[in-house]
């Protein structure tokens, strides 16, 4: 077998990594079997938590026999639940991002998923352009991060960003609440703010993963130039002046920006990656940094 590169997300070193990682939820999320993820609610689970005085109907086998051998009184072992984490990853894959973003994407994604599925939590892919594509739910085992990582490079690029359309889409099918992290540029048409609106009040914990190329930053002025949009094909004849690429970089920080600011105003996790940054520091010091993952 031909050895993987230190970029591949599949990479057995870098796997090495996530196996020491869980994803966290800021909420509890209760599922239909029993995971790695544990919540704060009690209830029955392994991990003593407290005590509570016996009510009519309690289980006897839940009784602390050997506290009513000190306290002549009927208290009820209380434990940490482990409940089963649903992990959500909305994947921009319409025509608007780069080999460069959709590839960066797809990583990130692979890796949280097998860190979500290590643990044996859920994992939900849900691939979208102008509105979602055929989502994908792999098996609870870890192994099956490579499937995630074919399901995303075989999405076909589809048509222009409508990231209001596709979460709106999502909330009308998906039931079972949890974490739903969206990877994209957001350079959204109909603008994104809507689309992540819905998320939230769908009761769903919304995270936020920005992603762009280093030229978006950092255009020059090159005098005049053809512009080809990458989602319609149109394109443009324009002269960029000092004074135009000034106002473009100047728009691009203030996307970026707003997505931040939304994100903190909310208590969101957002985060932005560069495609000339190495993925894996996204995943093992931004998004630990940011309290996604621990």
């Amino acid at each position: 077998m031909a050895e993987r590169s230190p970029d591949d997300p599949l990479n057995p070193e870098f796997l090495r990594k996530l196996e020491y990682l869980r994803v966290v939820a800021r909420k509890v999320h209760t599922g239909r079997f029993s995971a790695l993820q544990r919540s704060r609610k009690l209830g029955r689970g392994i991990d003593f938590a407290d005590h509570r005085p016996y009510t009519p109907g309690d289980d006897f086998k839940d009784i602390d026999w050997n506290l009513y051998g000190r306290l002549d009184r009927f208290m009820v072992r209380l434990a940490e639940e482990e409940t089963e984490l649903n992990l959500y990853l909305l994947v921009d894959c319409s025509k608007s991002m780069s080999a460069q973003k959709a590839t960066f994407v797809r990583q990130v994604a692979t890796a949280l998923s097998y860190v979500a599925l290590a643990h044996l939590d859920r994992v939900h892919i849900y691939p979208f352009g102008d509105g979602l594509l055929r989502p994908f739910s792999p098996n609870r085992h870890k192994a099956q991060a490579v499937q995630v990582y074919r399901w995303l490079e075989a999405a076909d690029p589809s048509g222009a960003t409508d990231i209001e359309a596709s979460c709106k889409a999502f909330a009308s099918v998906v039931r079972g609440r949890g974490i739903v992290l969206v990877l994209s540029d957001f350079l959204a048409p109909g603008g994104w703010q809507r689309g992540l609106d819905l998320l939230r009040h769908g009761r769903f914990e919304v995270g936020i993963m920005q992603v762009s190329d280093p030229d978006e930053a950092e255009a020059p002025a090159k005098g005049e130039v053809l512009l080809a949009d990458r989602e319609t094909g149109a394109v443009r004849r324009l002269r960029i002046t000092e004074g135009i690429a000034a106002a473009y970089r100047k728009a691009f920080l203030a996307h970026g920006q707003r997505l931040q600011d939304y994100g903190r105003s909310h208590n969101l996790f957002y985060a932005h990656g560069r495609t000339d940054h190495p993925f894996e520091e996204m995943v093992l010091h931004t998004m630990r940094s940011e309290r996604l993952l621990a």
